[in-house]
């Protein structure tokens, strides 16, 4: 009777922490980025995505030492094939202390946008179920440790993932309304009739995807539907990166608020998160001050934004 094949088994183990490995280098650069500039955040807001960058980093230490003890300490012989590497667990134990903390914060942001507590609580009540689920997983893999035995770790990982992706599904279903019903729309609107149809329709596109949580919600999805109807570890290669496209795209979002020292084209663009950043739910310190000297000269930062939206487009055209 053939062996399992080790590139069923431990390919996708490969293939998904070279994909985290590549996402904690664009993480190191969007949260430094993010720590420079917004200095005028909230300590606790601060802290919170310094939390997720820790975490962040623990799990591609343990995605690392996942694979090499199957590929390089157990290489060549039947126990890589055969029991389950020892940090396995971790995965699931260190990925919903990442997801699930920011699964709550979105729900929170959807509040301050919606003020409606049914769509948030669905979320966080997912968030927890997700948890839960994980820590019943991780469990399990700890109790019967070889892959012959993967069947008895379906129940407890399609709790977890079915919790995961209803709440990426319900957060990617509000943000999306939320970026659709704003009235900012309005003015992406003339903005587009302003300028060019290609650029910008290429920069909306990917604005809707990354902050409206799609492309999360497409590999949530895609974990669970392959963990369910495959029977090799293939579910891995989304399974891995998901946390880190998480915290990713939640500093992208934080990234692509407009620069508190630069009035630069980020201005031009609708944030679903932080929309309506008003003093009550605000993430900056003295949102207050701020707000009315913004309102004095939103005519004046508008008009000199176009200009250099309108100078840039002339530069291009005249290379």
């Amino acid at each position: 009777m053939p062996g399992p094949d080790p590139k069923l088994v431990l390919g996708p183990f490969l293939l998904g922490v070279m994909f985290n490995i590549g996402l904690e280098g664009a993480l190191v650069v969007q949260f430094w980025h993010y720590w420079e500039t917004f200095r005028n955040d909230k300590t606790w807001i601060r802290l919170f995505l310094l939390y997720l960058f820790i975490m962040e980093t623990l799990n591609t230490g343990f995605g690392i030492a996942i694979v090499w003890e199957p590929l390089m300490t157990n290489y060549g012989t039947p126990a890589a094939l055969t029991f389950f590497p020892t940090y396995l667990p971790t995965q699931p134990f260190v990925t919903t202390l990442i997801s699930t903390p920011m699964q709550i914060f979105v729900a929170w942001r959807i509040y301050a946008s919606t003020r409606s507590m049914w769509m948030p609580l669905a979320i966080i009540i997912c968030a927890i179920g997700s948890i839960a689920g994980a820590y019943w997983t991780g469990a399990t893999v700890i109790i019967v440790k070889t892959f012959l035995r993967k069947e008895e770790i379906n129940h407890p990982s399609i709790v977890w993932s079915s919790f995961t992706t209803a709440a990426d599904c319900l957060m990617t279903f509000s943000l999306t309304y939320i970026m659709a019903s704003s009235a900012s729309s309005l003015e992406l609107l003339k903005h587009r009739r302003k300028s060019s149809a290609h650029v910008h329709g290429t920069t909306r596109a990917i604005q809707v995807v990354i902050q409206t949580g799609v492309l999360t919600a497409i590999f949530a999805i895609l974990d669970i539907v392959l963990f369910v109807t495959q029977e090799n570890t293939i579910n891995f290669v989304w399974d891995f990166g998901l946390s880190k496209l998480y915290t990713n795209i939640l500093i992208a979002t934080f990234n692509a608020r407009p620069a508190p020292y630069n009035n630069n084209l980020v201005n031009n663009i609708h944030n679903a998160l932080f929309a309506n950043d008003d003093t009550r739910h605000s993430i900056t310190k003295g949102s207050a001050n701020s707000e009315d000297s913004t309102g004095s000269g939103s005519a004046d930062g508008d008009q000199s934004i176009e200009t250099k939206s309108m100078n840039m487009e002339r530069t291009s055209l005249s290379v």
